[in-house]
């Protein structure tokens, strides 16, 4: 389906730009012909590559070839990419240095038509394969040009980066199905040098010189560029999602002139499940269900079932699954996520953290008695903390808790409980 439609379009369009590339529709099945050429004795290949040209020519000849893909996230520790390559028996790993044997052994436990296994951020620290099939990848970008159009996706922007899922398949996959063109900077140029502290008038500023039309965004995200109120006139859609967003953000930055819709997706569902759109909007929701995906609400958790989900790296095939997300289907057919049915932190960024394991490597320093983490729907994390004892350096305890945690799932802020308060802590957590 994927590679049908891109042998359809325009020859002369640009499909992919970055900053020393541009590739052509014309060009792309030489440039993805090259690149299945090189991986003839790969098994199973990992891309650890910045946002490029290249990192998506990389992806589609090994999904074209047949060969599992790993996309390896920017913002994984050297233990979660290690863990990744291990698990998922990755053979090959494409990086800046070049394609590259890892020694690692193909055990073949993939299942039977896996096209890529995306690991999540994972709650706990180990990263959890995901399994996801050729065939359920293309229904997800069909489904999104479906409901979408075509024009939306003139020129779309790859801000999030392309290990994400919502960025590959939805922003990636679904442009070059609908013939438009894909600019994927380095993070770095749009201003990504550090990922959870983004300069963002660097990302305005690209935006509005590349007439950009479509971009996804996490809710972060979406407050750091409006922030510094960017006049995008060219923009006609902004897709928010990955974490909760609140209706009063979406009216605020629509009263800005950006349009924005919020969606809804999960990793096992190739990324969307459902997604508001110019012509069928309602704020609050999270869209409307995608045409090919089958969902039901039971005992007022959302269960899925999904063509692209296989089933989880080492487990059985599952063709339905419990999302462990509380919400319910209004008479109009729009999905709302009322909450968590397990304990589990969602940053802004999108991140899902068990709260549990980012206390107890507060709790494995000395200093520290009791600790609880928040964070739902924040940028980052922070803690009320019982010291140890009086003098104890709560703050050298945190930074050597830190160490020891992902970016993503460390403590930014924090509040020490004096003895006065310390009892109602020590009650609410038991």
């Amino acid at each position: 389906m994927l590679f049908e439609c891109i042998q359809n379009h325009d020859p002369e369009k640009i499909a992919l730009r970055d900053e020393e590339h541009v590739v052509r529709y014309g060009d792309l099945g030489q440039e993805i012909q090259s690149r299945m050429d090189a991986l003839y004795d790969v098994s199973v290949l990992a891309i650890a590559l910045d946002n490029s040209a290249d990192w998506v020519l990389w992806d589609l000849a090994a999904l074209k070839a047949g060969i599992p893909c790993v996309p390896l996230p920017p913002f994984f520790t050297d233990e979660q990419v290690s863990h990744s390559l291990i698990s998922a028996c990755v053979t090959h790993v494409i990086s800046s240095e070049g394609l590259r044997d890892t020694g690692i052994e193909n055990k073949k436990n993939l299942p039977d038509d896996t096209a890529k296994v995306t690991f999540t951020s994972g709650t706990t620290g180990a990263p959890k394969g995901v399994c996801l099939s050729q065939k359920g990848l293309e229904e997800v970008a069909h489904s999104i040009v479906e409901v979408l159009g075509k024009e939306l996706a003139d020129r779309h922007l790859s801000v999030l980066p392309l290990a994400v899922l919502l960025e590959n398949v939805s922003g990636v996959y679904a442009t070059l199905m609908a013939g438009g063109t894909v600019y994927v900077p380095s993070l770095k140029t749009t201003g990504f040098v550090n990922p959870f502290a983004p300069d963002f008038s660097t990302l305005s500023g690209y935006m509005e010189t590349y007439e950009i039309t479509s971009a996804i965004l996490v809710p972060e995200l979406l407050r750091g560029l409006m922030s510094v109120r960017p006049d995008l006139s060219h923009l006609k859609f902004l897709a928010v999602g990955g974490a909760k967003i609140s209706p009063s953000l979406i009216s605020r930055a629509r009263a800005m002139g950006l349009p924005v819709y919020e969606g809804y997706g999960l990793s096992e569902c190739a990324s969307v499940v459902s997604l508001n759109t110019p012509d069928d909007d309602k704020p609050g929701s999270t869209g409307k269900i995608l045409p090919h995906i089958c969902l039901s609400v039971n005992k007022g958790e959302v269960v899925i079932k999904d063509p692209a989900f296989l089933g989880y790296l080492g487990g059985a095939h599952q063709a339905e699954f419990a999302t462990g997300d509380l919400g319910h289907v209004d008479e109009d057919g729009f999905l709302y996520i009322d909450g968590r049915k397990k304990n589990v932190l969602i940053t802004s960024y999108g991140r899902n953290i068990s709260p549990e394991w980012v206390e107890s490597a507060l709790l494995a320093q000395p200093e520290i008695i009791k600790a609880v983490i928040y964070g739902d729907a924040q940028p980052a994390l922070s803690a009320d903390i019982i010291p140890a004892f009086p003098q104890a350096d709560i703050a050298s305890a945190v930074q050597r808790a830190n160490a020891e945690l992902p970016d993503y799932a460390r403590i930014k802020d924090f509040q020490i409980i004096t003895k006065e308060t310390s009892h109602e802590l020590l009650r609410s957590t038991g």
